[in-house]
């Protein structure tokens, strides 16, 4: 059963539907809550600038959720990117997300914007080094988790986004495996002082750019091995999407050897087996 979806967007950044159609379709869903976490200001990246008025977007989700007493319990979040202003007070909770490589000369390039735009960065950037652009990714991911202390670190392996379908990095690669998987347990190291989780994101499965969920399958057995919380979610931008490949995900969960996930019920992250 699945009560909720804690990673969620809407017209209030790059969703493509309002609050109040996501929440009906939670309803319809049966959810008992909801997540929002539309993306923090980026005024840096006109293709994804962010909430523009936070003071707004949570007056909106505090009237959402009187409006829906009784029906779906409306709880409010934002999804933190590193290289975005500290977010106002007032969350419940953050996703903390890294979108793009350290800024050179203050000109920033997004990791997930699109394949053409990666290879261009890679290029340009890294000189065709991918490990070195993998570590700069990686190394950026941590210092936001230490730093700030996200609820929820969002899409851990973003950087392999595009891989499946525009294979430039080898992911089975001892090289590539090492980094990613230092970067996990100082993550998991980190997350454990503070009753924080991993997702497992199915967001780049509805976008049609991955047939399976970040993180790859041998992180996901590296936290299953440390035994770390970790929490499905669909980086939903639309209402169609708010349970992509949910059960599917499960499955492959179980395959590992997880029982259990964390789920946003009655207001608190809290686990739920499988059973």
């Amino acid at each position: 059963m699945f009560y909720s979806n804690a990673h969620t967007h809407s017209t209030w950044c790059d969703g493509k539907d309002t609050l109040a159609d996501m929440a009906q379709a939670a309803i319809d869903l049966g959810f008992t809550d909801l997540g929002f976490t539309c993306h923090s200001p980026a005024p840096f990246d006109p293709s994804c600038p962010g909430v523009q008025n936070e003071a707004a977007y949570q007056a909106a989700l505090r009237e959402l959720k009187q409006q829906l007493a009784g029906q779906l319990n409306i709880v409010s979040g934002l999804e933190w990117d590193y290289y975005s202003p500290d977010p106002m007070d007032g969350y419940d909770y953050t996703v903390g997300s890294v979108h793009y490589f350290p800024p050179r000369q203050g000109i920033f390039r997004s990791v997930d914007e699109s394949p053409a735009s990666l290879m261009q960065t890679l290029d340009q950037w890294y000189q065709g080094d991918s490990m070195q652009l993998v570590q700069d990714y990686y190394d950026t991911v941590v210092k936001h988790i230490n730093q700030n202390h996200a609820k929820i670190v969002g899409h851990f392996d973003l950087i392999t986004k595009f891989n499946e379908k525009h294979p430039w990095l080898d992911e089975d690669s001892e090289k590539y495996q090492a980094i990613a998987l230092k970067a996990l347990n100082d993550v998991i190291d980190i997350i454990q002082t503070y009753d924080g989780m991993v997702e497992i994101n199915t967001g780049a499965i509805s976008r049609n750019w991955r047939t399976t969920p970040y993180p790859n399958p041998f992180l996901l057995k590296q936290l299953k091995q440390r035994e770390c919380p970790i929490i499905i979610t669909s980086d939903s931008h639309e209402t169609v999407t708010l349970t992509c490949h949910f059960s599917e995900t499960v499955e492959l969960l179980k395959t590992i050897g997880f029982t259990a996930t964390r789920q946003l019920k009655d207001g608190i992250f809290q686990p739920i087996s499988f059973d």
